[in-house]
């Protein structure tokens, strides 16, 4: 088992049709690892789901700019590895970050979460003009993109519009995360091309823990591509009717560590969309976001491969 203590914030992500990422997010945090017993050591990691989908892109090659909201006092702290990575990066001050606490195990997937502090919303009059192709939408809770500034973006009808549910479907009470009926999805979902979720999060939304049928149901429902991600069990999607159903990628006659699968969904999203706007069609996008996921769950913190490394394990 292990804990992972996080400052994070919520974000809009916008991408051109070049590869250029512009990324509203917030990301921070500092972590206790624990294997067996706990440790002393304290592990400094950012974290949140817009960091490591824009982390990941930038691994892939593609141009990243962060607008992110956080305390002052977390600023500096925050968007180092960002810079280092060769975002660009803009804060909207906050008087808190986000703060959770994640703890992992028995499993490698499985996790419970409780939040210290939570940071502002963001809202309509707070979001610059954003003249890029796609838009997508990364919240950690359901206080802090309301769906009126999804409807207000998505009511221009120029972007491409591309969503994780996780923060729609999770709420805080008492300092902890607890499930939550999305409301409002029958008004947003329709406005959504690309929709990512893990399973518990894909029944919340449809009703059913059955991948396939879940995945089909958010298509539905509106969306024009489902990714429903299993873990250790790999992916469903559904895209115009079609279904496909992926095994978690592992190369063939080696071992393959998994070290680390905070961020695992959050990478796959990324690398779908990459493809997607690279032009690859609907099963490839999956094959790659897998074999890019597998490689981000062997080392901590974001995906760090490059596109070669990728390319060179799907051809394999």
């Amino acid at each position: 088992a292990e804990a992972i203590f996080q400052r994070q914030i919520a974000g809009v992500v916008a991408l051109r049709s070049r590869g250029f990422l512009h990324d509203r997010v917030a990301v921070a945090s500092q972590e206790h690892r624990l294997e067996g017993g706990w440790r002393h050591e304290v592990r400094q990691q950012p974290g949140g789901g817009v960091y490591y989908a824009g982390m990941a892109l930038r691994a892939l090659g593609m141009p990243v700019e962060i607008i992110t909201r956080c305390a002052p006092c977390d600023e500096v702290e925050l968007v180092a590895p960002l810079h280092q990575a060769g975002a660009s990066v803009t804060v909207l001050a906050s008087p808190h970050s986000t703060g959770f606490v994640n703890s992992y195990g028995p499993g490698v997937d499985d996790r419970t979460q409780q939040i210290t502090s939570l940071a502002d919303p963001f809202t309509i009059d707070a979001m610059p003009s954003i003249a890029t192709r796609a838009i997508y939408f990364g919240p950690l809770t359901n206080s802090e993109i309301p769906a009126a500034l999804i409807k207000h973006i998505a009511g221009q009808r120029q972007h491409l519009i591309a969503l994780d549910a996780q923060g729609f479907v999770r709420r805080v009470e008492h300092q902890s995360i607890q499930a939550a009926n999305w409301t409002e999805k029958s008004q947003i979902l329709p406005l959504v091309d690309i929709l990512h979720a893990d399973i518990a999060e894909a029944a919340i939304l449809t009703g059913t823990t059955h991948p396939e049928i879940a995945a089909r149901r958010l298509c539905e429902m509106g969306v024009k591509h489902a990714l429903v991600t299993l873990g250790g069990e790999g992916s469903a999607l559904c895209h115009n009717g079609e279904l496909l159903r992926l095994p978690a990628w592992r190369p063939t006659g080696r071992p393959w560590h998994e070290i680390d699968s905070t961020g695992c969904g959050d990478t796959f999203l990324a690398a779908y969309l990459y493809a997607r706007m690279h032009g690859q069609k609907f099963a490839d996008a999956g094959r790659f976001a897998s074999v890019a996921t597998a490689h981000k769950l062997s080392a901590f913190g974001p995906l760090q491969t490059r596109m070669q490394t990728l390319i060179a394990a799907m051809t394999a």
